[in-house]
């Protein structure tokens, strides 16, 4: 069985996350990614090409009330789409609205 290493306790969700990086050529890219879970310091998105591991993407939600700039820490592909996993950089941190 795989060890989950997280610091924090992930949450289900599936809000639009509005995402922006560099391709390899160095040209941007745009994407509507669906998030598929989230922790205060990362989220996991579904997104419809691969991202290279260790670039910077930028994104944006205002579902989930965040903004600001992420490294991919890996990408799998998941059928036709891929997932992907976003650690927050410095300043960025999501927290569950209270109910």
């Amino acid at each position: 069985a795989r060890h989950d290493l997280r610091r924090h306790t992930r949450q289900s969700c599936s809000p639009i996350v509005k995402i922006m990086w560099c391709d390899t050529s160095g040209h941007d890219k745009f994407a509507n990614a669906t998030a598929l879970d989230i922790s205060e310091t990362g989220v996991r998105l579904k997104v419809p090409e691969a991202l290279t591991v260790q670039s910077c993407v930028t994104l944006r939600s205002e579902n989930l009330k965040l903004q600001g700039q992420a490294s991919v820490r890996y990408c799998a592909r998941m059928g036709t789409t891929f997932a992907v996993g976003l650690e927050f950089g410095r300043g960025v941190r999501w927290s569950p609205v209270a109910k």
